[in-house]
């Protein structure tokens, strides 16, 4: 999962983390992806108007970070530089920052840290020395909850490492046929969080499942985070966010059109699933819409992408801004927040008032040793992206750039890119696209000619 995400981003993260792929021949004994998955980071403290104290997870070894702090909503993209951080040994390690001058007196502040090489991950904070968001702290949590594969032993156990998870929160673990994201999985077991943050657990495969050679994992909770990803059933294999390419994969997002104050909000969504009955909940800004007041059932009929009004209930009429979700019970989930303003959008998941959500692609074609196909997904407008391959399990992290392209109107179009030399043969290749104001996807495909 992709974090390349706060929690209203995620999803990434967390991330950025589920996206889909075409598969080819399956290996028979296939390599661990890098132990690393997406770098994330946790607010710890804050005094106002002076310092932030931060607690990272996951981060990548040996990288010179840039640190910027901006205006709440932009992902601190393009925000002022207030320090640079080396990353050592990676994994955790915790960093204070100083707030500069022009966010001072700002109620809410973007913060942001990135590397040369494609890595990031953002958050944002209260500034506020008593109000300051924590790890995983009920409704003041922030980031996205993921979980890395760390040991399996074929059809009898799996081991995992979670991060940022929030704290004190009662999971349901599921397993399932690779490819469904573990939705409407065998239940495995029960899970609390506790302190939240990074712990470890054993999970038992169940009988249905033994033999299959890849498995999803679900954690899912009734407050409605989740996280999920899938495993090699094998003795000596690791894990990867991947998905299935002919089942749904990816992250489910939606942006706000239009807003007509007090009554009504337009929404469009992005990469729903296809068949599933949503709640669609609106609540206090800042909640998420967890908990919030049931204000319509949506049906995602084709899934993909499509338009709904909904009506603003009584209860948040007055309010400045308003949280939205869209949930189904096998588990989809996406979130925004919008100016209750008739004209006004917003999001908690962009950059400005304009682009809302997560860029992602998906493969499409592939030929081997020779070529790739791609399909994005909610790209920004008007955006370049240098265009990198690697080896799988980097991320395309520091690979070859063999093209860059502007994304024009953005949203959804297709890309073809050559296969460099360095790579032709290999089984699985990584891709990534990324810009320099901050946006970056990746996925990763079967080095095999696809129909």
């Amino acid at each position: 999962m992709f974090s390349i995400f706060s929690k209203s981003s995620f999803k990434l993260i967390q991330g950025l983390v589920a996206l889909a792929v075409v598969l080819g021949v399956l290996l028979p004994n296939p390599q661990p992806i890098a132990a690393y998955t997406i770098p994330t980071f946790s607010i710890l403290e804050v005094v106002e108007d002076a310092s932030v104290k931060i607690q990272t997870a996951n981060f990548p070894a040996g990288q010179i970070f840039t640190v910027r702090m901006g205006k709440y909503g932009t992902l601190a993209v393009g925000g002022v530089v207030v320090a640079t951080t080396n990353s050592g040994a990676g994994g955790a390690f915790q960093e204070t920052y100083t707030i500069p001058d022009s966010l001072k007196g700002d109620y809410r502040i973007a913060i942001r840290m990135d590397s040369p090489d494609g890595y990031y991950s953002y958050n944002w904070f209260v500034n506020n020395t008593d109000a300051a968001p924590t790890p995983g702290s009920g409704s003041s949590y922030t980031g996205i909850p993921t979980f890395s594969i760390l040991e399996v032993a074929t059809d009898d156990t799996v081991k995992i490492r979670t991060n940022n998870f929030p704290k004190d929160q009662t999971f349901t673990v599921r397993m399932g046929v690779y490819g469904t994201l573990g939705v409407g999985g065998v239940v495995v077991a029960t899970t609390n969080s506790g302190a939240g943050g990074a712990f470890e657990e054993t999970y038992t495969i169940p009988d249905s499942l033994k033999g299959d050679q890849r498995i999803a994992i679900r954690m899912d909770s009734t407050a409605g985070y989740y996280a999920y990803n899938w495993f090699w059933n094998n003795t000596t294999s690791g894990g990867s966010s991947g998905g299935s390419g002919s089942s749904y994969t990816g992250i489910p997002t939606f942006s706000i059109q239009e807003v007509a104050a007090d009554d009504t909000v337009k929404i469009r969504t992005n990469n729903f699933p296809a068949g599933y009955e949503f709640k669609v909940r609106m609540g206090e800004y800042g909640t998420l819409g967890v908990g919030g007041v049931v204000v319509a059932t949506t049906n995602s009929g084709a899934g993909g992408a499509f338009e709904e009004t909904y009506t603003i209930p009584d209860s948040l009429k007055g309010d400045q801004r308003i949280a939205i979700r869209l949930e189904a019970a096998e588990g989809f989930y996406a979130y925004n927040w919008f100016w209750n303003n008739t004209t006004s959008g917003g999001s908690s998941s962009g950059s400005g008032s304009s682009y809302t959500g997560i860029p992602t692609f998906s493969i499409k074609a592939v030929v081997k040793d020779d070529t790739v196909t791609v399909t994005t997904n909610n790209f920004p407008a008007d955006t370049d992206f240098s265009v990198r391959m690697g080896a799988y399990g980097t991320l395309a992290a520091g690979g070859v750039v063999v093209a860059s392209f502007n994304s024009g109107t953005g949203g959804a179009f297709e890309q073809t890119f050559t296969i460099p030399d360095g790579l032709k043969g290999s089984s699985r290749i990584a891709i990534r696209a990324d810009s320099s104001l901050g946006y970056y996807a990746y996925n990763w495909f079967w080095n095999n000619s696809t129909d």
